[in-house]
């Protein structure tokens, strides 16, 4: 009996098609969100949204939590569910909540919000900080200072770039769609304010707004911070996944399928004669 073997290089073309078609750019996918539907109230003890492992919580305790409204935030091109959250009377005058989600440390992150506080900022406030065990890993929004007006990255101390490279020009004071990205690969946090929903690519996003370079703050959880005035709206974090194996990994291992098995065909046509 004689076999006969497809030509090398038609095999090999034919496997580098298939790798091609195999490699799947990855997309974004949303790891916790809240609109904050729910009853005009107190927001600790609410436990809405999807995909976090905790309810709203009020644990800093010489203030008081924020307050659900029913009336929500809206922005261009930004679907919005549910009320917003606003600041709430009592304590020593700030209002703070916090939630836990899947920890995040590799990858790309987005953490998105719509916000509007007041005019001015500092001794810790406004912002969202990102936290990792219980320690601040960074935020977004203002803490005083020269930049203090301005919509910024913060650092582990809650402070932006001391050169100004983690501002934006946008007003804390103005509604804002606040977009912060973080690359655990080139240790980066970026940010733009108000973007253009319509044209904004997550994937391959344009020039970013402000920039932190040697910041990537893990995080499992979330806090806001903030004395009056405040509102706060549709927090999204999204993930990028892990990646799908690569064009080359992908025919590397199917070359070496291909040489594995012309050496068992050739081994049995050899000692059929």
């Amino acid at each position: 009996m004689k076999y006969r073997f497809a030509p090398l290089k038609t095999i090999l073309a034919s496997i580098l098609g298939m790798s091609l078609g195999m490699a799947v750019h990855a997309q974004f996918t949303t790891v916790a969100y809240d609109g904050f539907s729910y009853s005009a109230g107190s927001l600790s003890g609410n436990n809405g949204g999807t995909g976090w492992t905790s309810a709203w919580i009020n644990d800093y305790t010489s203030g008081a939590s924020f307050a659900v409204i029913t009336n929500g935030l809206s922005y261009s091109g930004l679907t919005t569910s549910g009320g917003s959250i606003v600041w709430g009377s009592g304590g020593n005058g700030i209002s703070e909540d916090s939630r836990d989600l899947p920890l995040l440390d590799s990858g790309i992150v987005y953490v998105q919000f719509l916000g509007q506080f007041g005019s001015s900022s500092g001794g810790g406030t406004p912002n969202l900080r990102l936290l990792d065990s219980g320690s601040v890993t960074g935020g977004f929004g203002g803490n005083g200072g020269t930049y203090g007006a301005d919509v910024s990255i913060l650092n582990t101390s809650l402070n932006p770039a001391s050169d100004g490279s983690s501002s934006s020009s946008a007003s804390l004071s103005s509604l804002n769609l606040i977009v912060g990205r973080i690359d655990y690969e080139d240790n980066t946090t970026t940010l733009w304010v108000d973007p253009n929903l319509s044209t904004f690519n997550y994937q391959s996003p344009p020039t970013p707004d402000a920039t932190y370079a040697d910041l990537a703050p893990a995080f499992d959880e979330i806090a806001f911070y903030s004395r009056d005035p405040a509102s706060v709206d549709e927090i999204t974090i999204m993930a990028e996944p892990a990646p799908e194996p690569s064009s080359a990994a992908l025919l590397a291992a199917g070359i070496g399928l291909l040489v594995s098995v012309h050496r068992i065909f050739n081994c049995r046509r050899k000692n059929l004669g």
